[in-house]
């Protein structure tokens, strides 16, 4: 494998100009298969450093695979979308970079004790792998999300969120207006399922945050002829003989969502970064500045301590009060 150079870096440049370039379907298959030759052990050998798949456990020789499948994909799919995206330096998508930055948090808490944070391959913001080989820096940035959305697929942390209505014909809607309007949702881009109970006209909604969100929903369904009104809140403990539907079939309130879902994710990082507030201000600093891949030689540098050893151990005693309070709430993460 060739050292990722500045020589290496215009030679690669040069190819994904010459993919993105739009000439002979000959000459950009070529430079397509060149430029995989070339990149693609680099990629493989990112997926295997990853810091993220080994706190996770996903240590196999799989896993590594999966993810450099994945990213050619992605820099192939919809005639090279990603590459040209690179051309133009186009900003990623700030909804998955949220949900990448979750998965990272998560990754990192469920480590038994906390590592160096920094993968060894990344480049820093501000460094020469950015600056002298940007193409390379991008390869790295898109190659960590993907180690993000593998490790998402593999427990099952969906990006599906779920909206409910009631929902009523709006004056002068032709008759048909409920099977029109369920069409036009499921054929709404980011829509994964539509659900219309014709009792109650409760109308359930999922969709990727992603692509489509409830605000937009809701806009689409009254732009087809329907008003919307909010559900009633499902009755307390307390409602004995009002009328309501038994116990026993009103879910939960309080009810924790697992970690099967981003709800869940975004639930338990929320508790978790709560409880942090209550540390002494040098190890909630140190421990947030660690979920965010800082590492611990610029925690110390950052906090003004005497160094790396005890930037660590601050990170570690945070860590260990994280597990002691949340071992027997989330033990996915702190079992």
């Amino acid at each position: 494998m060739r050292a990722w150079d500045a020589g290496f870096e215009r030679e690669c440049h040069a190819l994904v100009e010459t993919v993105c370039a739009g000439g002979a379907a000959s000459t950009r298959d070529r430079g397509w298969q060149t430029l995989l030759t070339r990149v693609a052990p680099h990629i493989e050998a990112w997926a295997v450093a990853s810091p993220a798949l080994r706190r996770v456990g996903l240590t196999g020789e799989d896993e590594p695979r999966a993810v450099l499948v994945d990213v050619i994909d992605r820099l192939c799919e919809r005639d090279f979308a990603n590459l040209r995206a690179y051309l133009s330096r186009q900003p990623p998508d700030e909804e998955e970079r949220s949900e990448a930055e979750m998965v990272e948090g998560l990754t990192r808490l469920a480590a038994a004790e906390p590592d160096e944070s920094v993968d060894n391959e990344a480049p820093s913001a501000g460094g020469d792998a950015l600056t002298g080989t940007p193409l390379r820096g991008w390869l790295v940035v898109l190659t960590r999300f993907v180690v993000k959305e593998h490790i998402k697929q593999r427990f099952g942390w969906r990006g599906v969120a779920h909206w409910a209505a009631a929902i009523e014909p709006a004056s002068g809607a032709p008759p048909a207006w409920r099977d029109a309007l369920l069409d036009v949702l499921r054929a709404q881009t980011g829509v994964t399922d539509v659900e219309l109970d014709l009792a109650s006209d409760r109308l359930d909604i999922a969709h990727r945050p992603a692509q489509v969100r409830a605000a937009e929903l809701e806009r689409l369904i009254v732009g087809h002829g329907a008003t919307v009104r909010a559900l009633p809140a499902p009755p307390g403990k307390r409602d004995v003989g009002s009328g309501a539907e038994r116990l026993d079939g009103v879910p939960e309130i309080g009810e924790r969502p697992p970690l099967s879902t981003l709800l869940g994710v975004r639930r338990a990082l929320a508790e978790i970064h709560a409880y942090m507030a209550q540390f002494p201000a040098p190890m909630q600093r140190a421990l947030t500045l660690w979920l965010g891949e800082t590492g611990f030689d610029e925690i110390a540098r950052t906090l003004d301590l005497a160094g790396a050893r005890e930037a660590q151990a601050l990170v570690r005693a945070g860590h260990a009060r994280l597990r002691e309070r949340f071992r027997g709430t989330w033990p996915e993460l702190f079992g």
